[in-house]
């Protein structure tokens, strides 16, 4: 796209998940012309780094009768994935490789079936600045600048953090690796070599999987704060889904009272629930996957007290149980376990040393201690997961964006301050209508906004916003693409 040309009327910063159903779901709901840009640094689109995967041991978390592009056809995948693999079940854990094939191809036919004048490309460059001025955003890329009506960050998830302890040179050894999902990442691990995961969750549970598929028969030493693992699905796949009643979690989302809600309160309404699930013969699974149509109601009803105090001392346990394991890969986890080359640690790292001959001493602060335990590996990968926004180590366009006073950090560093359907609150709290974002980056407002069930809903509502607005904008005067925040709040 060169500058002097006439404006996108969407551009869209990111072609993983995120961005590639909004991009689909503009292409399907447009029915008038339309200019839409999709800006992506890779040349695929639709993989991000969650389907970016070519290892198939790599499986989703997400029975396939669930991960459907359309909130309204959650099947659609699983009809995708029987046209190539016919015996797949409803309760499968397919490989991710296949979801990011399948947003590809979802795309090309809504390309292929959109309204005539609806006019789609992907440019592939990065956004490194961003500007709005007179009904119009400039982006700048590495080709030169993109003007267009609106804009949406569809960043995905920001890289993991360094963690803040005395790192005696390893961050900048060839034993340290940042990103276990970068290009190579884990080509320099021999295959006895002794390995720390920092991290126990999910990524942790990916790269294990990874190093086992690479030939690596060395310990692998994971450690988080807690030690936790996260849970297996049930072995039934699509039929744990069947949610008991959920009456309690719906009392909890009355105003029955002027008192705030509480997250005591609802670890409360969890257990009295897994009660009543146990007696009606399921289980917790049913519990918390019921929970999660109303989970963003209720976050939105914790003050912020309550959504720090849930942070601190519940995330990890809700982590554990809400992002579960696939059961293939549960067992796989647990036979490691068994023979010892997989050990869990309830610890702090509290610094690394390096010696001359590559050795990484790590010293530990295991939980409920006094006292340091050192540990020996040869490699160190961080497992940790995306630690918030990210303004100084992560996406640069997101720094750019907050030291200008464009975008505002949630009240919790998780993401981006948003108002209604996902505008960008600036600096002083206003959202201008020119600038949105969906999935990881809305997590502090809406907690349950990094997986596809949920980033489908927003892809769509957003698209129907844009469209609304654009569509009245091509007839009439332009308006402001979202409402004012009132009183500057999110």
């Amino acid at each position: 796209m060169r500058a002097h040309e006439s404006p996108w009327d969407v551009a869209i910063v990111g072609g993983g998940a995120s961005g590639t159903l909004l991009a689909i779901h503009l292409l399907r709901q447009a029915h008038v012309p339309l200019r839409i840009l999709l800006l992506e640094r890779d040349e695929q689109v639709g993989q991000g780094l969650a389907y970016s995967t070519r290892n198939d041991c790599h499986l989703l978390n997400v029975p396939a009768a669930r991960m459907g592009a359309f909130g309204d056809d959650p099947e659609h995948f699983l009809r995708w994935m029987r046209r190539t693999e016919p015996g797949t079940a409803a309760g499968d854990f397919v490989p991710r490789l296949h979801y990011g094939q399948y947003l590809e191809e979802v795309l090309k036919e809504a390309i292929a079936w959109s309204t005539p004048g609806v006019h789609f490309e992907v440019m592939t460059s990065d956004v490194h600045s961003l500007r709005e001025h007179a009904n119009r955003v400039t982006l700048s890329t590495r080709d030169g600048a993109v003007v267009a009506r609106t804009a949406v960050l569809a960043l995905g998830n920001a890289p993991p953090a360094n963690l803040r302890v005395e790192d005696g040179g390893l961050y900048t050894s060839g034993r340290y690796h940042r990103s276990p999902w970068a290009e190579g990442a884990l080509a320099g691990v021999g295959t006895r070599d002794t390995v720390l995961l920092v991290g126990t969750g999910l990524t942790m549970v990916d790269t294990v999987l990874s190093l086992e598929a690479q030939g690596h028969r060395g310990t692998v030493h994971a450690l988080s704060r807690h030690g936790l693992l996260p849970h297996r699905h049930a072995r039934s796949g699509a039929g744990a889904y069947a949610s008991p009643p959920i009456r309690a979690v719906l009392r909890a989302l009355r105003p029955t009272s002027s008192s705030p809600l509480q997250a005591r309160a609802v670890l409360h309404l969890l257990r009295e629930e897994v009660a009543r699930a146990e007696q009606a013969g399921a289980n917790w699974r049913a519990v918390v996957d019921a929970l999660r149509p109303v989970t963003v109601p209720l976050w939105q009803r914790l003050p912020l007290d309550e959504r720090r105090r849930f942070l601190r001392h519940l995330r990890a346990y809700w982590d554990v149980h809400r992002h579960r394991m696939a059961p293939a890969v549960s067992d796989q986890v647990e036979r490691l376990r068994a023979s010892g080359r997989l050990r869990l640690h309830a610890a702090r790292v509290r610094g690394f040393a390096l010696d001359d001959a590559g050795q990484v001493s790590v010293r530990l602060a295991p939980r409920g201690q006094r006292r340091e335990e050192r540990l020996q590996v040869q490699h160190v990968v961080n497992c940790t997961g995306p630690e918030g926004l990210g303004v100084r180590h992560g996406h640069p366009l997101l720094r750019d964006l907050t030291e200008a006073g464009t975008a505002l950090p949630d009240a919790l560093g998780l993401g981006l301050a948003t108002h209604g359907p996902g505008a960008l609150l600036n600096a002083r709290g206003d959202a201008r209508g020119r600038l949105f974002t969906l999935g990881p980056l809305r997590r502090g407002e809406l907690w349950e906004t990094t997986a596809v069930p949920e980033i489908r809903v927003q892809a769509r509502a957003l698209a129907d916003h844009l469209l609304e607005r654009l569509g009245r904008g091509l007839a009439r005067p332009p308006e402001p693409l979202a409402e004012p925040a009132a009183d500057g709040g999110t």
